[in-house]
Formats: C-alpha cells, structure tokens, sequence
C-alpha cells in the first residue's frame, strides 16, 4: 500500500522519552501509580528530539478526512514516517514550534 502524505500542520518539537526501568527491568511508578520517564539519548549520549503533528494521509480519504495526531521520529520503522521527520526539519512543512 502507498501512503503519500496529503497535508500536516501545527508541527512541534519534543523530546523523546521512555519509561524508567529499575535494576530488575520493572517499570518505575511514582506515588500516583504513573509510570516515571527519562529521555532517550542517542548513542553519543544527546537527547533524541522528535516532532509532534496533525496529518492527512492518502490511504485514510482525501483533504476532508480528519486530522491526525502523528509523531515524525528519525528510528521510525516506516519509511513515511522517517520521510516525514526528514521533510520538516528541512523546513518544507513550515517552522516547527519549540518544545
């Protein structure tokens, strides 16, 4: 199936983050029972940021469809996500919001 983006906006940077993990491998709550988060840091130790966003997809209808949240994410195993990230860092989708 092609998935061809059809239109994104409100784009916005963030950074990646995952649950903390204690020395056995188990989540860590905190006292409301919420799971605590650390960033992701690449493997040069730098936080990894990605971009937060509103799409349109070709494979969900045409520009009447809804939007959708998305997160563009440079390690995204689909390669439309991956195109995606790449096209708004180069700035083709407009200016990203800071974090």
């Amino acid at each position: 199936m092609s998935i061809t983006l059809i239109a994104v906006r409100n784009s916005k940077w963030l950074t990646a983050k995952h649950p903390t993990l204690d020395s056995d491998g188990n989540f860590i709550q905190d006292s409301d029972g919420n799971l605590t988060m650390e960033v992701t840091n690449d493997s040069d130790g730098n936080p990894i940021k990605i971009i937060e966003c509103e799409c349109q997809w070709s494979h969900l209808g045409d520009n009447t469809q809804e939007w959708l949240p998305f997160t563009a994410d440079p390690r995204d195993t689909e390669q439309h996500g991956r195109d995606l990230y790449n096209a708004l860092v180069n700035g083709d989708h407009g200016t990203i919001a800071d974090e």
